[in-house]
């Protein structure tokens, strides 16, 4: 609140705006978004998600305990694939980390830092990816001095401008919807995006198989570890039993 005093002496109260709250900062995030960032602020749950060192990336340190404890505390869910298509439908991208183990994950997004809510409103969900192109319309290809407009004979020429002028003679030509066809409908939409999940699920199970892979050689190199150090042992008891005895023999 500040006065104002003008040259006759009146005086006018001006009255400035309170500054924005960290909730005001937030109010056109998305709700996704603003969950993310409140449970990264939250030092309780430090132990299982933070951000990287730099404050540019968070890290879910623990698969499995952000699946059954935080999922569904937050997000009402306890489906980590699901929570991998939502980062990926907001742009995050996972990071590979040489130093982080089979359990956890690193994502990163250039508007998502520690301490800045003010990048948070430019987090936004990705328009869904057409297949397809729109198509070009008859009426450009046919407009004059269009340069993908085709050239046609002098006689086909005259055809298609009598068509055209008994097309446009009738009153219901400009009525009828155009290029209808065109545009994507929303089950078509809808299926693009179902299929994007899709292959996005298998690409996440792929990555774990080869990581399950890898594990299970790992094991076999220490099962057969494993059984060479038996036979080692049985040899060498073998050999102590075999002492025994026959010194045994000798003194007796």
């Amino acid at each position: 609140m500040a006065y104002n005093n003008e040259g006759d002496g009146a005086s006018s109260l001006t009255i400035y705006p309170p500054p924005k709250s960290a909730e005001d900062s937030m109010a056109s995030t998305s709700d996704f978004v603003r969950k993310l960032y409140k449970i990264l602020e939250d030092p309780s749950f430090e132990s299982i998600v933070s951000w990287g060192p730099a404050g540019d990336c968070f890290i879910v340190k623990d698969m499995n305990e952000f699946t059954t404890a935080i999922l569904p505390r937050m997000f009402k869910h306890s489906n980590f694939a699901s929570f991998v298509r939502q980062l990926n439908k907001y742009d995050f991208h996972k990071v590979k980390n040489a130093d982080e183990d089979q359990f956890s994950w690193t994502f990163r997004h250039p508007d998502f830092h520690a301490h800045r809510r003010d990048g948070l409103e430019n987090i936004k969900r990705k328009a869904p990816s057409h297949t397809t192109r729109r198509a070009v319309s008859s009426d450009s290809l046919l407009a004059p001095g269009n340069p993908s407009s085709f050239s046609a004979p002098h006689g086909s020429r005259q055809s298609l401008n009598s068509n055209s002028a008994s097309l446009e003679s009738n009153p219901n030509y400009f009525r009828r919807p155009r290029n209808r066809s065109l545009s994507p409908s929303p089950a078509h939409t809808h299926l693009i995006e179902e299929l994007k999940c899709l292959n996005d699920d298998g690409e996440d199970m792929k990555a774990r198989i080869r990581r399950l892979e890898r594990e299970y050689e790992g094991v076999l190199v220490e099962v057969d570890g494993f059984r060479r150090g038996m036979k080692q042992r049985e040899a060498l008891m073998q050999s102590l039993i075999t002492y025994f005895l026959t010194n045994e023999r000798g003194g007796s």
